[in-house]
C-alpha cells in the first residue's frame, strides 16, 4: 500500500486507474501536469505526455481552461498529442506494489481442510451431540469392537452432554452414524475435487457453499 503522508501516491493510483477505464476528465490532465512538473519517480516525460493526451481529449472549454495554465512548451505537447504513452516499466512495477496479487488459493488444499473440519466437528444423533475428533473416532471404534465381543454388557458413553449408558445396540448405532459420517464428509471433498479440476468450482467461497455433511 502507499505511504498515508504521500500526496502525490494516492493521485497516481486514481489516475492510473482512470486512465485505464480510458477516462478523459480535467482533473486527469491536472494530476498529470503538476506530476511531471514535478519529475515524480523520474519520469517526467511520461507524465507530460500522458497529461498532453489527456487534455487533447477534453472537451474545448475544459481544454482551454487547461491550456491558459500551461507553458508553450507544455502546450506544444498538446497540440502534437498522439497515441496514448505506454506508462514505463519502472513506474508499472513501483505502482504494483501498492496493490500486489492476492496469493492464489490451493483449493484442493483448502477442500481437504474443510472437509477435516466437518469431519472432526461433531453430529447429532439420538440426540446426543458426538464428537467426531480422530481421538473420538477411535475409541467409538474401540466399544463397537468391544460390544462386538460382549453384546450383553452395558457401555458408559462420554457424550459431549456428559455420560450416557449405552447398549450395544446403541453404541453400534453410533458407530454407525459417526463412520456415515466420515465417509460423507470425505465423498463431499472428492466431490468438490472434482468440480475444482473440472473448473465449476472457482473460489474458496464455492466451496464453502457446498453441500458439506451437517455437523453438530
Amino acid at each position: 500500500m502507499y505511504r498515508l503522508d504521500s500526496m502525490y501516491e494516492p493521485m497516481i493510483e486514481a489516475l492510473l486507474s482512470a486512465r485505464a477505464e480510458n477516462k478523459a476528465d480535467r482533473w486527469m490532465a491536472s494530476a498529470a501536469f503538476w506530476l511531471g512538473r514535478q519529475q515524480i519517480y523520474n519520469v517526467k516525460d511520461y507524465w507530460l505526455a500522458l497529461a498532453a493526451k489527456i487534455a487533447s481529449e477534453l472537451p474545448a472549454s475544459d481544454k482551454d481552461a487547461i491550456i491558459d495554465q500551461l507553458s508553450k512548451q507544455e502546450i506544444t505537447l498538446v497540440d502534437a498529442a498522439g497515441d496514448w504513452p505506454e506508462a514505463p516499466p519502472s513506474l508499472v512495477s513501483i505502482v504494483a506494489a501498492w496493490s500486489p496479487e492476492p496469493v492464489p488459493v490451493d483449493l484442493q488444499a483448502y477442500a481437504a481442510t474443510k472437509r477435516y473440519a466437518v469431519e472432526t466437528g461433531g453430529i447429532v444423533f439420538d440426540g446426543m451431540t458426538v464428537s467426531t475428533d480422530r481421538q473420538s473416532q477411535a475409541l467409538i471404534i474401540g466399544a463397537y469392537a468391544y460390544v462386538q465381543a460382549n453384546p450383553s454388557v452395558t457401555v458408559n458413553f462420554k457424550t459431549a452432554n456428559g455420560f450416557v449408558n449405552l447398549t450395544a445396540e446403541q453404541v453400534t448405532a453410533v458407530a454407525n452414524a459417526v463412520g456415515a459420517h466420515v465417509q460423507a464428509s470425505f465423498a463431499a471433498e472428492d466431490a468438490v475435487v472434482k468440480a475444482i479440476t473440472a473448473g465449476t468450482i472457482k473460489t474458496a467461497a464455492d466451496v464453502d457453499a457446498f453441500a458439506w455433511p451437517t455437523a453438530a
